[in-house]
């Protein structure tokens, strides 16, 4: 349930007919509109699609025919930006590097000839979202790549209301690399004229001071049991924060409570950011989950998820066998990072 890069999401709609013969702006935008249904077969999906792309692309192209007599029209530049943008998810939902990179080789010309701050911001920024769907293929490789796309937007912009959202986001990925992290925080928040966002840096930033720290938490469990973490000194200790309501954070955990069952020495707590107590025992009931679990029916607005300024499920906590705080999020790593504090004595 994290903000999750909305700047990058696709905005697609179902658009039904033979492509146009010629287009006016109306007919343009009218394919921005978001769709209201994509079929749960993945083929008929991806076919959908396709064909929302190749409108978009045949709207945009009919519309640039239309005004090639007056190239400095109105929306001539929108629509040739629209028109890359368009070619550029084409190939990538066809899997055509060559053509992704060539539509990508436009935007960035595209932006060099904007006849104005504002639509050189949109098209770098159409660029960038493209971009950040395929960051890299280690984590690193995407670490590195988004922090330099949204310093590069950010310093040319810092006055767009997205140049801190894209921080943001870049910040996220950089849960372990608080040298990285701690920075992007602090030039997003600079920046930052929306309270929501605002609210999030700073749960970052109190994430980010507890790394390396001993961690506080106490509380009583959801069956009446009490847990004090600092009772489990000599012990490396996951704790998790997650809701039976979040989709992913059920999906991730039906992984983790195996993997846990597989390793007697690793002690496993866990808090819930659940309203309903009949969802939270159903699934905990399912996943076999017998470790102790914080519930005071919240949601979001949870104690300790507060204290700590958890705004990401799920999130895994590593604590050290000092009861120190060693990871921020190793959820997507977690049997490797686990295995090192267990090694470490």
């Amino acid at each position: 349930m994290r903000l999750q890069p909305l700047l990058l999401a696709c905005s697609l709609t179902l658009a039904a007919g033979a492509p146009p013969l010629h287009a006016d702006w109306a007919q343009v935008t009218s394919l921005d509109l978001p769709i209201t249904k994509l079929s749960p077969n993945p083929a008929k999906a991806k076919a959908a699609m396709k064909t929302h792309f190749e409108d978009q692309i045949a709207a945009n192209e009919a519309y640039l025919r239309e005004v090639k007599e007056s190239p400095d029209g109105q929306h001539t530049y929108e629509s040739r930006v629209r028109l890359s943008v368009a070619q550029a998810r084409l190939a990538s939902l066809e899997a055509n590097s060559p053509a992704v990179n060539a539509a990508l080789a436009q935007l960035i010309a595209l932006e060099k000839q904007a006849p104005d701050e504002a639509q050189r911001a949109e098209a770098m920024f159409r660029r960038i979202s493209l971009q950040w769907q395929n960051l890299g293929n280690t984590p690193d490789q995407r670490r590195e790549n988004a922090i330099a796309s949204a310093s590069s937007f950010a310093q040319a912009f810092p006055e767009d209301r997205r140049s801190p959202r894209l921080l943001a986001e870049a910040a996220s990925l950089c849960d372990n690399h608080p040298e990285q992290k701690s920075p992007l925080i602090e030039r997003a928040m600079a920046l930052s004229k929306d309270d929501g966002l605002t609210q999030r840096l700073q749960d970052d930033r109190k994430r980010l001071d507890q790394l390396g720290k001993p961690v506080d938490l106490v509380f009583r469990t959801s069956d009446g049991r009490s847990f004090d973490l600092s009772k489990e000194l000599g012990h490396v200790v996951a704790v998790v924060f997650w809701s039976a309501e979040s989709a992913p954070s059920l999906v991730w955990m039906s992984h983790f409570a195996r993997y846990a069952t597989e390793v007697p020495s690793l002690e496993v707590v866990s808090v819930s950011l659940d309203k309903d107590a009949n969802n939270l025992n159903a699934a905990m009931r399912a996943l076999k989950i017998t470790w102790p679990v914080a519930f005071d029916g919240k949601g979001w607005h949870n104690a300790i998820a507060r204290k700590f300024g958890i705004n990401a499920l799920p999130t895994l906590w590593l604590i050290d066998r000092q009861g120190c705080l060693r990871f921020l999020n190793a959820r997507d790593n977690y049997e490797l990072r686990i295995n090192e504090l267990l090694l470490h004595k």
